[in-house]
């Protein structure tokens, strides 16, 4: 019985350290395997211009900026944290939003804008940056129009991410 104890403890610190020596090795590889981290929540810039009645009705304004961005770009990847995002191995693309122009009403109030900038971090560098804006006037709530004009800039970012360049002006 002893020496079967022996044996499980010695498995058990062999291959506790074999995953201590391996894991930054391993972590080096995923950060080189060419994804890009976006956060799966676009946040909205501190200083964003923003209508108070849009805030209060579009709760879920950002949310459908990554998953378009993911949708365009089989290099990326989202994570749920500012910590796994700025990770500073790899690259990440920070966005935010920065405008949005809509007045509560749907397609009866005008066109619906939103204004996003975001740059690519690269080993804690910044590689390239980007502005970009989209419109849409759907015959339907503030809300699905400013989503769309999401699904669009996402699109747009995720053919930007292909060959990203500095100061780049994406969207209409």
């Amino acid at each position: 019985m002893t020496n079967m104890r022996g044996l499980v403890e010695a498995l058990v610190v062999g291959s506790t350290l074999v995953a201590m020596l391996a894991s930054p090795f391993v972590r080096a590889a995923s950060a080189a395997d060419g994804r890009i981290r976006v956060l799966q929540e676009t946040p909205v810039s501190t200083a964003a211009d923003i209508p108070a009645n849009v805030r209060k009705e579009c709760t879920a304004i950002g949310d459908e900026l990554p998953r378009a961005i993911m949708r365009s770009s089989r290099h990326v990847s989202l994570v749920p944290t500012q910590h796994e995002l700025a990770d500073k191995s790899g690259r990440y693309l920070s966005v935010e939003i920065t405008k949005v122009s809509a007045h509560g009403g749907g397609a009866f109030t005008g066109p619906k804008r939103m204004k996003v900038r975001g740059s690519l971090i690269e080993n804690g560098r910044e590689i390239a940056d980007f502005e970009a804006e989209r419109g849409s006037m759907k015959a339907s709530g503030t809300c699905s129009t400013l989503e769309k004009a999401e699904k669009d800039l996402g699109a747009d970012i995720g053919v930007w991410l292909e060959n990203p360049k500095p100061r780049s002006h994406l969207g209409d």
